[in-house]
């Protein structure tokens, strides 16, 4: 090992998505840190680099705007202008419109391939902060003090010491393992279906969720007219839909969307991804805490995993840069601000698992006397005054209490 080790206020472990997007916000208040990635992000190949999209809730548009990355994503960007709610072979539907809530859109859809590349290119700008990658985490030692890890590069080995660590490493977070921290998990026995397609209408800037016997399907839209589809399905079933030449494909497609925007004419290549929600158990530890997937992972049925992520990192970098700047006697990783870390965030993170998971639940479930009780629930849903807004303001990440970032403001006044 190296005898000159890294220090640093902030070690991150985990550079996808949640992990950097961390370390850009902290770079921006000249907090010391290090991200330690095991892939290497210039070929953006890991998951949360690929080519599926992400939809952007309004809050995280804020957000991003807040850490000065949206001007660059905003040409990449689709804005989704109204979703469309409804259930395959039942009536009553919901509509929640852009305009209606006063906002120029709900939300925005963006490859993670794009979020990846500029937000890695503003990484590499960073002055107070070490990029350590393609590294692999070795140790995890937590000390009253500070933290001591390991990590291997290059087939070097290097001791980084933190006041903080943060686990961004997914939902089968090595950190959370290390730090004797347990998880929760439901297995919903069901596979996404992943496919950017073409359609003979155009999309016009129209989100669906189309509830199945089989699960949820979403159809988002993406720039070039294109529409990013996530269709849930059992385990069999998804492999089959993998298998099936491109023409069949369409075809099932079809009969479980309908004709909302005509035919489906074009289907790009298909993977699929086991569901599962994942809770840990808790979310910070002695000079610890978790984030994204690594404190809960939630099944893609509303679209609310990356965006309950950003609010999380919106809070973090806030509290962190307020500690930051109270001087030499803060400590950032005390108790004090993990505590108040927790009590900020528990509460979201709960709503969003519990509302994820009851929808899953409840359109999980093909018998004739609830799917009329589902069908009369979307109508009432679209009929009652503030029922749409409450479900929106919600998606949006406008609830409770509001970081300075989700409010288009700075992390520091």
């Amino acid at each position: 090992m190296s005898s000159d080790a890294l220090e640093c206020e902030v070690l991150i472990v985990g550079g996808g998505l949640v992990g950097s997007t961390l370390a850009h916000a902290l770079a921006q208040v000249s907090i010391r840190t290090v991200l330690v990635e095991e892939r290497d992000p210039a070929r953006l190949e890991q998951p949360s680099f690929d080519d599926r999209a992400t939809a952007l809730a309004n809050g995280s548009q804020r957000i991003l705007q807040g850490l000065g990355l949206w001007r660059e994503l905003a040409a990449a960007a689709e804005p989704i202008k109204s979703i469309h709610i409804s259930e395959l072979g039942h009536f009553g539907a919901s509509r929640i419109l852009a305009e209606e809530e006063g906002v120029a859109a709900l939300g925005y859809t963006v490859e993670n391939r794009t979020l990846g590349e500029v937000i890695w290119s503003r990484l590499r700008e960073a002055d107070a902060l070490v990029c350590e990658t393609p590294a692999r985490l070795n140790t995890l030692t937590m000390c009253e003090r500070d933290v001591g890890a390991e990590i291997e590069i290059g087939g070097d080995r290097r001791e980084i010491r933190a006041k903080l660590v943060v686990a961004a490493d997914g939902a089968r977070s090595q950190v959370r393992g290390a730090l004797g921290i347990g998880a929760r998990e439901d297995a919903y026995e069901q596979k996404a279906v992943i496919v950017n397609c073409e359609t003979e209408i155009a999309h016009a800037g129209r989100a669906f969720e189309r509830f199945t016997p089989s699960g949820p399907l979403a159809f988002l839209p993406l720039r070039q007219s294109r529409v990013a589809v996530v269709w849930t399905l059992d385990p069999e079933e998804a492999e089959r839909m993998i298998g099936l030449e491109d023409g069949a494909f369409r075809r099932d497609l079809q009969r479980a969307f309908g004709y909302r925007l005509g035919r489906i004419q074009r289907a790009g290549s298909r993977v699929a991804y086991p569901l599962t929600r994942v809770r840990s158990i808790a979310v910070t530890a002695n000079r610890a805490v978790l984030v994204g997937n690594a404190a809960v992972s939630l099944h893609p049925v509303a679209g609310q995993g990356f965006n309950l992520a950003l609010r999380d990192i919106a809070a973090l970098a806030e509290m962190l840069s307020e500690a930051h700047r109270a001087g030499a006697g803060a400590d950032l990783g005390g108790a004090k601000v993990l505590g108040g870390y927790e009590a900020w965030r528990v509460s979201d993170q709960r709503r969003v698992a519990a509302f994820t998971h009851g929808l899953v639940r409840l359109f999980g479930y093909d018998t004739a006397p609830l799917a009329v009780t589902r069908g009369l629930g979307l109508m009432v849903f679209d009929l009652l005054p503030g029922a749409k807004g409450r479900l929106a303001r919600q998606t949006m990440g406008l609830t409770g209490r509001v970081s300075r970032l989700a409010r288009g403001l700075p992390l520091l006044p």
